[in-house]
């Protein structure tokens, strides 16, 4: 009886298992549903980028001259005040043409002084002298002239006796002409042009030396502001150049933003867009601020084509200040009470927005109107309701 009973439940076994295993093995191979609930909640559409903070209203010191640069009275970081000195410079350039300069010029005052003043008393004086003994001669001469010519009326002189003192008189009086002549010359040695020449010559010179010392005064570089010197990029023993940027100088906590905008975000923003920014340096802090400029143009930067955004910075915050790299984000839109879902649930089914609605053990395909899309989330404007599960792994190969 016994052997009777056990033959059929072997039989059963034998087919059954199989049948067991098959079922078993043709469940374990449908994928599990990946799902999601729709919620409500604050969704906000943000551009993400990097930015750079500046100083709101900079002063920048520039090398009034080509020098070495001697001596930095303050260092980078530290506070300065209106009219203290920064740094010393030195020009040996500078030092040597003011000497040479001035060594020209007391040159051109000695020069000038004979062309302004006429000529050397000593030389004026010996020819007054020279005119004045030819004087004296020819009074003399034309005193024994008369005598000796009314003698020769008296027949007591010879003819040629008053011949001889007739040729040394008209003598001395060539001799008195060019004695006079001369003088004259010596007093018109110079003319006007030359004085004028002259004085033109010592007023440039004069100018030049006086330009000179008002440079090597410029070796002293003072602060135009008070404030902060937060970027310092020459050290002592560089040599700058006229016009080289020495120095900048920011007052604390009176910065902003200069966001770098993709080309294609730049439309999405706007005047008054609220800003979050965070910096690695403080992790734990987030500052906020608001677009105030959006971008004007478009502009090559480090392998981007970037817009710069301008965003001011709520606070004043001391801790940020100019040329830290930060992060950014600017809200371009939000909405507080939005039905969110993630955005792996939206698909294209039939050029439509569809999500996949999982209730128990079946599905649904559900069309849907969208609103705001964000980088992970999709509002869901009409089509399903909050709570709703969705799937995620819903097969669809366009997603949204």
């Amino acid at each position: 009886m016994r052997k009777y009973i056990l033959v059929p439940l072997i039989i059963v076994i034998l087919i059954g298992t199989p049948l067991v295993i098959y079922f078993l093995s043709k469940r374990s191979d449908s994928p599990q549903l990946l799902l999601a609930k729709a919620t409500r909640r604050e969704i906000r559409v943000v551009v993400s980028t990097n930015g750079i903070i500046e100083p709101v209203d900079r002063s920048e010191i520039y090398a009034p001259i080509d020098a070495l640069v001697a001596k930095i009275q303050k260092q980078e970081g530290s506070e300065i005040g209106q009219g203290q000195i920064l740094m010393q410079l030195n020009s040996e350039q500078i030092r040597t043409a003011l000497a040479e300069a001035k060594a020209a010029l007391l040159q051109e005052k000695r020069q000038a002084q004979a062309v302004m003043t006429g000529p050397p008393k000593e030389e004026v004086a010996a020819l007054d002298a020279s005119i004045a003994e030819n004087k004296m001669q020819l009074d003399q001469l034309n005193k024994d002239l008369q005598t000796e010519t009314s003698l020769y009326a008296k027949g007591a002189t010879s003819r040629s006796a008053v011949e001889s003192l007739q040729k040394q008189f008209a003598q001395l009086q060539l001799r008195a002409e060019a004695l006079k002549q001369k003088k004259r010359d010596i007093q018109l040695r110079y003319t006007p042009q030359d004085k004028e020449w002259e004085q033109g010559r010592i007023a440039e010179l004069t100018k030049q030396v006086g330009l000179l010392e008002q440079q090597l005064q410029m070796e002293s570089v003072y602060a135009p502001k008070s404030g902060m010197i937060y970027s310092l990029p020459v050290k002592p023993g560089s040599y700058v150049t006229k016009g080289q940027l020495l120095a900048q100088i920011y007052q604390p906590g009176k910065i902003l933003l200069r966001a770098y905008v993709d080309e294609p975000d730049l439309g999405s923003i706007q005047k008054g867009q609220h800003v979050r920014i965070e910096w690695d340096g403080l992790p734990d802090r987030q500052w906020t601020g608001v677009v105030e400029k959006p971008a004007k143009q478009v502009v090559p930067f480090n392998n981007r084509s970037v817009g710069f955004v301008i965003c001011t910075i709520d606070g004043d915050p001391k801790e940020l200040i100019p040329n830290l790299n930060v992060k950014v984000e600017i809200i371009t839109a939000s909405k507080p009470d939005a039905l969110v879902v993630p955005k792996a649930a939206v698909f294209n089914h039939n050029g439509q927005p569809t999500v996949m609605l999982s209730e128990g053990e079946r599905t649904e395909l559900k069309p849907v109107v969208l609103g705001l899309v964000a980088a992970d989330e999709i509002e869901i404007a009409k089509g399903i309701t909050e709570g709703s599960s969705v799937v995620l792994n819903h097969g669809e190969g366009s997603t949204m």
